[in-house]
């Protein structure tokens, strides 16, 4: 090599692989595109570029000779060949390397085409940026290698300084240009689809959070219309059933008229709820004609003798937290209503506080004619009592212990005197967390076994 190669020439056309390089996203996957019209657009520019030049006598001297080892014809067919593979560029990027790589190359260093400096572009670009991740890696470091090489050749060339100054400028962004500039655009490439990903999946979870949040809010209408409103019904059906099989005109009046104030209880409570559910106001809660003399009136409707003891204690905020006050209530309520549907004299009903806890016990006898339940209102005595940290439990019992077949029925509830874990506000609702752990074990997966 007895000269440094002439500059570059004809600028307008050094920006051809710029403009080609970068493409719309959409173009831009490693699922191997199909070859599509911009590709066979970028190979005919290529060419049409690659023939101009050749025509027009643009060229430089090659690197290792003076004179052009070849003719320029097969300068051009070479060219040729080397835009040809620029028509896997996207779908395989492996081919435009092996392919118009060396091409490129052997006309820089033998021939002296300006396109094949356009070319050696894209064959360093293309499978940095359309590529595998390791094609990418190994196409970077053939290419720091190859440079390295040509740099140390260039050195020991014996070349004037000037010369080996130019020459190691020229290798140095031929080499680095395309990699820094493939590499940051595949960077910004994957970070986008990072981003598009985690918003998916930001969507996802908040689809399930709203999901989620309708089933508790779903699961706690339930659990309300059961523990209230069933009640009132119950009472109303069992007042009715009575009053048709009663002789005696007072007794009849006096049920009936029961049945009436439970029918209007259940209205309110039912309206009242309606109104709950169609308010804007966060935290609202629907007012319910639930209290303790209510069910002592719904159990002497249903066994005139039943014997019922309620501590005074047990509504004392200072000494019952007002949450446990409200999930005892809906508990008692639901022991109530089963008694009253299923069960028969005597009943008794004992609610009182010991030490650090308020019990309620309440025994009655089953009534032969008991029909099996869907387990429903038991799971909601244990999903209730789990809400604020205690437990409960609804079983038949005999003189020997609970547990075993028996004409008596026991629904006994055990709740600390302070909430262990956050509850709700007033008359049983409780926060999503507590709905979520206890409803994993009830009330739908309480067995159907026959009701009190």
């Amino acid at each position: 090599m007895t000269s440094a190669p002439a500059p570059l020439s004809s600028s307008p056309s050094r920006a051809a692989p710029l403009l080609f390089a970068t493409e719309p996203h959409g173009a831009e996957s490693l699922g191997q595109p199909p070859i599509g019209v911009r590709d066979v657009l970028v190979v005919a520019v290529y060419a049409v570029i690659a023939l101009l030049l050749a025509a027009s006598g643009t060229e430089n001297s090659g690197f290792l000779m003076q004179e052009r080892a070849w003719p320029m014809e097969v300068s051009a067919a070479l060219m040729l060949v080397a835009c040809g593979s620029l028509l896997w560029r996207r779908r395989r990027p492996m081919v435009t390397l092996v392919v118009a790589g060396p091409l490129s190359v052997a006309e820089i260093l033998m021939g002296g085409q300006i396109s094949a400096y356009f070319l050696l572009f894209e064959a360093l670009f293309d499978p940095v940026m359309h590529g595998s991740r390791p094609l990418a890696v190994r196409t970077t470091w053939a290419a720091i290698v190859l440079g390295a090489a040509g740099m140390l050749g260039v050195l020991f060339s014996g070349l004037p300084g000037e010369a080996v100054f130019m020459l190691a400028v020229l290798i140095v962004l031929m080499v680095t240009t395309p990699l820094l500039w493939a590499w940051e655009v595949r960077h910004h490439r994957d970070a986008r689809r990072t981003a598009e990903q985690l918003a998916g999946l930001e969507h996802e979870l908040a689809a399930t959070r709203a999901a989620h949040a309708v089933e508790t809010e779903r699961r706690t209408i339930a659990h309300d219309l059961h523990d209230v409103i069933a009640g009132h019904l119950s009472a109303v059906s069992l007042h009715t059933n009575l009053a048709s099989s009663l002789e005696d005109p007072a007794a009849r009046d006096r049920s009936l008229a029961t049945a009436r104030d439970s029918a209007h209880a259940a209205l309110r409570d039912l309206r009242s709820m309606i109104g709950m559910l169609s308010t804007t106001e966060a935290g609202a809660q629907p007012e319910v004609t639930l209290d303790w003399p209510s069910l002592t009136a719904r159990l002497h409707g249903r066994d005139p003798e039943a014997q019922v003891s309620i501590d005074p204690a047990v509504e004392s905020p200072t000494l019952v937290d007002p949450a446990v006050q409200a999930a005892l209530l809906r508990i008692g309520a639901e022991a109530v209503t089963n008694a009253v549907r299923h069960g028969e004299a005597p009943i008794t009903l004992d609610v009182r506080v010991e030490a650090a806890a308020v019990v309620l016990e309440l025994r009655n006898r089953r009534s032969e004619a008991s029909m099996p339940g869907t387990g429903v209102g038991r799971g909601a005595l244990c999903h209730r009592a789990a809400a604020v940290g205690g437990s409960a439990s609804s079983e038949p019992v005999t003189a020997g212990g609970p547990g075993t077949d028996s004409a008596s029925w026991r629904v006994l509830a055990r709740l600390p005197a302070r909430a262990a874990v956050p509850a709700a506000a007033p008359l049983g609702e409780q926060s999503p967390d507590a709905d979520e752990t206890s409803s994993r074990t009830t009330p739908d997966t309480v067995s159907e076994e026959p009701r009190p």
